[in-house]
């Protein structure tokens, strides 16, 4: 491919604390692995103020397609992604703003000592123990059981896995794939390369956009577990499927009439208002969950906190409406239309995540490191109290909780009973664990909504793996 000259591309992180941060880092080290010699040097930086991670990469003879492959990572790891050479000046100006009121930053940094930069960044940003390792290559982390593989197909005659999304890496590369599959204690691992890319403009009904990964040599065992939760491209289920594929949300919006708009919303209480709910997303549009919904081609404006900790403000138009709420087309600018692509990858690409509660951390290190091994990423609370902000501010985009019962300031059993009547929280696998569990303690953890009552004395690994275990069925009952 011919050069293009220098390129200069900046990925930004909001709201850059615990995995996230650990997210960030990692894509920060994938750099010389994605770029090789052509990676001239970067800036790193955070600002706590805003818990804010900035990467700025410049590439010294970039190809076409280097652009491409930084903002798929960028998207997968939940970065919103730009090009400084495309911004407007006032962009620009406001870049670098963020630049430099970083608290710690580290400019010019040349690829031999980018990790050492890295680490110190993050760890001034308070990264925590488990952290990425220098050298470590990008990963392409896809679960059977999310709603991210709902759209993938499998040809076997090919050897082509076909993974919907907004954004796509270029056709020729080659990267590292891990599957999970349930029932299975660790991931299946393989190299794939990038045999084509459907772009939205070329989508249709039946045909997503997305691309197709070429699987050269895959082990009997993956072919099976592929063969049995990925279906054929010629399946008569696949053949109906929607151009932009929509993925469930649930992730809480703000409606807010246009000025123009011949009709209005009204709530009747501020209650109202907080149980709106952007249900599911896609590219095109999105179903929003309201009491509220107005007449059929009002305009509207909807202000949405995506998972990724991506805000997007969005125009749109009311398409059709019923007893449950509103289907919407958005309206959106360059920007917005890349927000919503970041949203959307970041949605499908997601590994699980788990909540850890315990006040014992010796309990949070082995579990929360069991849990990790499997796949999970964990975020951890020492009490109830704790544990409920978590579960607040990260409800949308968590799969499992596990908690320990016996805890200061809020009990298990409250904290269980206070999640599971508040609301939206239907799909949370809750796993509760023990020191000594009698039937009694079990049957009131159970009433208050516990999916499964554990003993510690069955030790990490066994835990996780009940823990898991108590999530599949909780799917598997949801799909059902």
């Amino acid at each position: 491919m011919a050069e293009s000259g220098t390129l200069q591309l900046a990925a930004a992180f909001d709201r850059a604390v615990g995995e996230r941060l650990a997210a960030a880092e990692r894509l920060a080290l994938w750099m010389p692995q994605l770029f090789g010699a052509r990676l001239a040097d970067c800036d790193v930086g955070y600002r706590s103020a805003q818990r804010f991670f900035l990467l700025v990469v410049r590439l010294a003879g970039a190809t076409p397609d280097d652009e491409a492959r930084f903002r798929f990572w960028c998207a997968r790891s939940g970065a919103l992604a730009s090009s400084l050479g495309a911004m407007r000046e006032q962009e620009r100006s406001v870049f670098a703003g963020h630049v430099a009121q970083c608290d710690v930053k580290t400019l010019g940094v040349r690829p031999g000592l980018l990790a050492e930069a890295v680490a110190r960044v993050a760890a001034a940003a308070g990264a925590r123990d488990r952290r990425p390792q220098a050298g470590e290559g990008p990963v392409l982390a896809m679960d059977t059981g999310s709603q991210g593989f709902a759209g993938v197909t499998w040809d076997p005659a090919s050897r082509q896995l076909f993974v919907p999304g907004a954004i796509a890496p270029p056709v020729g590369d080659e990267l590292d794939l891990s599957l999970r599959v349930p029932r299975a204690d660790r991931p299946f691992s393989m190299r794939a390369r990038v045999a084509e890319v459907r772009p939205q403009q070329a989508a249709k009904p039946g045909a997503p956009a997305g691309f197709a990964l070429h699987v050269a040599d895959p082990s009997p065992a993956l072919a099976e577990a592929l063969a049995r939760h990925a279906p054929r491209p010629e399946d008569p289920a696949t053949q109906g499927r929607r151009a932009a594929p929509r993925y469930a949300v649930n992730a809480p919006v703000k409606v807010q009439p246009d000025a123009a708009a011949t009709a209005r919303l009204e709530y009747a209480s501020d209650q109202d208002l907080a149980d709106d709910y952007v249900e599911n997303l896609s590219q095109g549009g999105a179903f929003v969950r309201t009491l509220a919904a107005p007449a059929v081609g009002t305009r509207l404006t909807l202000e949405m906190r995506l998972p990724g900790a991506i805000e997007l403000r969005a125009a749109a138009v009311v398409m059709y409406r019923d007893a449950r709420g509103m289907g919407v087309r958005f309206e959106l600018d360059a920007d917005g239309q890349e927000r919503l692509a970041t949203a959307i990858a970041r949605i499908s690409a997601r590994p699980r995540r788990a909540l850890l509660v315990d006040d014992d951390a010796l309990i949070l290190h082995t579990l929360g490191d069991a849990l990790h091994a499997r796949g999970f990423e964990v975020l951890t609370a020492r009490d109830g109290a704790e544990g409920l902000g978590v579960v607040m501010e990260e409800l949308l985009s968590l799969d499992l909780l596990v908690t320990d019962v016996r805890m200061p300031n809020m009990d298990g059993e409250s904290f269980v009973r206070t999640i599971r009547g508040a609301g939206g929280e239907e799909e949370l696998a809750i796993v509760v664990i023990a020191g000594t569990i009698d039937a009694a303690l079990e049957g009131r953890l159970e009433k208050a909504g516990a999916d499964a009552v554990l003993d510690k004395a069955l030790g990490p690994a066994n835990l996780a793996a009940a823990a898991d275990a108590a999530l599949e069925r909780k799917r598997l009952q949801g799909a059902g």
